[in-house]
């Protein structure tokens, strides 16, 4: 006669299924934001030879960003948007910037941990806003591409303003750092504060700066 499990035997084993799944869940979690961290990596990784073919094409020189709302529905920056601020008001459409005529690919632009549905995720530092190449002493240390962020969550215009007032800021959405292209085209995570990453991005005097 076969015996079945009593109902003591059935609870301690559902008990320690539930203690192996809450052991587990943490590192799933985990892993899933790695998952997501290489995913935008992979994203700047590929806007990152756009950036350097426009400067090969345009006499060495950056693209032109637009910001706030004077730069709602202009063409000719890196990333278009239609209303400012975005998503509140706008949408950023890639295919209307000018890098997407060398990345043909509208999914690189959204981190895909920024669930604010704004269609692109990353600030220009507004320091390389059509600077020459050549004006950048240490590009491997100056950020080109940030995970900007916003009263929404956001980048508001794909523009990373080292000057307004309060000044742009970091979202910190992978293992509280972010993922950053630099000027001379390489990928990295880090882990800065909103003040080291401003004081990195800023390499032209103001009185110059435009």
């Amino acid at each position: 006669m076969k015996r079945g499990f009593t109902l003591i035997e059935l609870l301690v084993v559902i008990a320690i299924i539930a203690i192996l799944a809450g052991m587990m869940l943490p590192a799933l979690a985990k892993a899933k934001e790695k998952a997501k961290q290489v995913a935008c990596v992979n994203n700047l990784k590929s806007l990152s030879p756009g950036f350097m073919m426009y400067t090969q094409d345009y006499n060495e020189f950056f693209p032109w960003y637009t910001n706030g709302i004077p730069g709602a529905g202009q063409l000719g920056g890196w990333i278009y948007y239609d209303a400012f601020p975005v998503p509140a008001n706008g949408n950023f459409t890639p295919s209307l910037g000018v890098i997407y005529d060398y990345v043909k690919n509208s999914q690189v632009y959204l981190c895909p941990s920024d669930s604010t549905g704004s269609r692109a995720s990353y600030g220009a530092n507004s320091d390389t806003r059509r600077a020459k190449v050549a004006a950048i002493d240490d590009p491997a240390s100056i950020p080109l591409l940030l995970e900007e962020g916003s009263v929404a969550g956001t980048s508001n215009d794909g523009y990373f303003d080292l000057r307004c007032t309060p000044p742009d800021h970091l979202v910190k959405r992978h293992s509280k750092g972010d993922v950053y292209l630099f000027c001379d085209g390489h990928v990295e995570w880090q882990r800065w504060d909103n003040e080291a990453a401003l004081a990195l991005c800023n390499f032209l005097d103001p009185i110059i700066h435009y």
